[in-house]
């Protein structure tokens, strides 16, 4: 009797052991069968949109530059957005001279791609690269003061300028309440290709680009997207 009481013992515990480890294993997989659900619920929107440069805008209310640019692009499923965006930039540094004015100002323009990152359906990142080109005219006047001698200004500038650069992007954007309405914000370094240069008096900035004394600019854009 007490062999058989062990035995159906033993069948007990390793009846509910058994039942214990079933359920263990089918609630893995439930949790895994929701991971890869919310997975594939991370998605990238197709469709084509237009983006406006806002921290450009507040410019406008500045002495020394104006800056306007706006941007048209288009995501594709496969998590690649092509992207090209124009733009118009006047610029006056006041460190450019030390006893004189200079202005440069003209259109830009760059073109490049960006690989979509979605962190969820809210946040997304961005990596890209960007190819630039500026067609600009730049001006300024100059002043020598003495002592002994009459003052002596000139003025200088030169027309029909053109230079091209290379941009690394980062960048993230969060959506609105409104589904097709974005904010977001990029880092871009630059690095000059090519450009025109002049003597003695050399450009001192070129618009879309920065300052020429550098081969490589950091620059910061926020913008607001509209995603149709």
């Amino acid at each position: 009797m007490r062999l058989l009481q062990h035995i159906s013992s033993l069948l007990v515990i390793s009846l509910c052991y058994t039942t214990s480890v079933a359920q263990g294993e089918l609630a893995i997989a439930s949790d895994s069968s929701n991971l890869a659900l919310d997975s594939t619920r991370i998605k990238v929107r197709e469709g084509l949109f237009i983006t406006l440069d806002y921290g450009k805008l507040a410019t406008f209310v500045s002495d020394s530059e104006s800056k306007f640019a706006i941007s048209v692009g288009f995501q594709l499923a496969n998590r690649i957005s092509p992207e090209i965006q124009l733009g118009y930039a006047s610029v006056s540094p006041q460190n450019a001279f030390e006893n004189g004015t200079y202005e440069s100002k003209g259109f830009y323009s760059r073109i490049g791609v960006n690989y979509l990152i979605p962190f969820d359906n809210t946040n997304m990142f961005y990596a890209g690269l960007r190819y630039g080109l500026s067609l600009f005219e730049d001006e300024g006047v100059y002043e020598i003061s003495s002592d002994i001698f009459e003052t002596f200004s000139d003025d200088f500038g030169e027309q029909d300028q053109t230079a091209t650069w290379f941009e690394i992007v980062l960048g993230s954007e969060k959506k609105l309440r409104n589904e097709k309405v974005y904010l977001g914000g990029q880092f871009s370094l630059r690095f000059a290709n090519s450009r025109d240069k002049f003597a003695p008096i050399d450009t001192y900035a070129i618009p879309g680009y920065g300052r020429t004394l550098d081969k490589s600019v950091p620059a910061l854009n926020l913008y607001i997207k509209y995603l149709f």
